[in-house]
């Protein structure tokens, strides 16, 4: 078996940007393992503190070869098999080294390979890449590679994995873009166009929906840069102290912030809801950009709960359920502020309550590609209102 790694442009394959041709865990690979941290609890940056998802194999960093800030698009394929829960992951790197909001989803438990073909919208300040499979179990992955891709493949690869469910029935309110003038010009009139989304691992598993492609093909002159600015269980309280709101917002130079998540509402008290307001007024006075705040998407599969409770609605007063499922906080606060409102949570959620056969987590608060998608095709339809 030959065995190749390139962690650059592979010669006479235009747009490799990684390959190993083989089995990752043969000498000379590159790849190298990570043992878990050994504790029930780990903190990860981008998603906060969970169980320890166990030891990495992981690929040597490698360069996208950017000269710009420009985004794109990668597609990420491979084989892989895996005794029990894995993760496939992306970590992505700034110029300087240091770590910036990753992509990670699921690996399939079972005794025979399967093959991947992964898409993501790799934000501009990304420089390096690496792959890493995680699991407290054993996991083969053969033939990884990573190339460059394009937004009309991406729309493509994000049809393929929705025409596998069944079809969202939602349309956004016609009025949708209505406190959004400038960006709902921008989206028609080509005018370059830089979106913050800000918030914890569920908006970063909205950014990694790759609904940005389903964007340029609706609107085709479109020029929107997209950026995520996360930390793992984070919300507005945190958001809202002069440095990190600086760090996490008006570094980016946004035209749009959009403000998500579940972690905003942790205890849906009053100080929370001032917390927001103030992330609000500072992006408004010192940054000049238009606000949109978002309820909560996909998040953790309330079909699961022991009380056999089918209507989500009910689950909202629950405090199990509350925090991923209770949208009329940041409602209230967005009607308060004077800022658009997108209710991410009926349409999401309505569509879990009819979707019986679909598992959309990668764990008990994440998504898997399926649950992605589905956020990113409720951003589309709120997005379109602007046609």
């Amino acid at each position: 078996m030959s065995l190749i790694t390139q962690p650059q442009s592979v010669e006479g394959q235009p747009g490799v940007l990684f390959q190993t041709a083989g089995d990752i865990s043969l000498s000379g690979s590159g790849w190298t393992f990570e043992a878990g941290a050994g504790t029930n609890m780990v903190y990860l940056p981008f998603e906060g503190s969970y169980p320890d998802k166990g030891g990495r194999q992981q690929s040597p960093v490698f360069s996208l070869g950017r000269r710009g800030d420009e985004a794109g698009y990668y597609r990420l394929e491979f084989q892989a098999m895996s005794a029990g829960h894995c993760y496939w992951w992306l970590d992505y790197f700034d110029k300087d080294g240091q770590m910036l909001p990753d992509c990670n989803s699921m690996v399939v438990p079972g005794d025979e390979y399967r093959a991947y073909d992964e898409l993501a919208y790799v934000m501009g300040a990304v420089r390096r890449m690496q792959v890493a499979f995680v699991s407290k179990g054993p996991v083969k992955a053969r033939n990884v590679k990573v190339t460059g891709s394009t937004a009309e493949d991406a729309a493509r690869w994000c049809d393929q994995v929705y025409a596998k469910l069944p079809p969202l029935e939602f349309k956004a309110p016609a009025d949708a873009m209505r406190l959004l003038p400038k960006t709902a010009a921008a989206l028609k009139n080509g005018q370059p166009w830089r979106v913050v989304m800000l918030g914890d691992s569920i908006v970063n598993d909205s950014f990694n929906s790759v609904f940005q492609a389903l964007i340029q093909r609706d609107f085709p002159g479109s020029r929107f840069d997209f950026i995520v600015s996360v930390r793992g269980c984070t919300g507005c309280p945190f958001y809202r102290t002069p440095e990190e709101f600086k760090k996490y917002v008006a570094t980016h130079k946004p035209d749009l912030l959009m403000i998500g998540g579940i972690s905003n509402f942790s205890e849906f008290s009053a100080g929370e809801s001032a917390a927001m307001e103030e992330v609000i007024k500072q992006a408004r006075e010192q940054v000049g950009c238009e606000v949109l705040v978002m309820s909560q998407p996909l998040s953790a599969d309330w079909r699961k709960n022991k009380s056999g409770e089918k209507d989500w609605r009910k689950l909202m007063e629950n405090p199990e359920y509350r925090r991923g499922l209770d949208y009329r906080p940041a409602r209230d606060c967005a009607r308060k502020a004077g800022v658009a409102f997108w209710d991410l949570t009926a349409p999401c959620h309505d569509y879990l309550a009819a979707a019986a056969g679909h598992d959309f987590n990668r764990d008990g608060v994440h998504n898997n590609d399926r649950g992605k998608q589905i956020i990113g095709r409720v951003l589309r339809e709120y997005f379109r209102a602007a046609r």
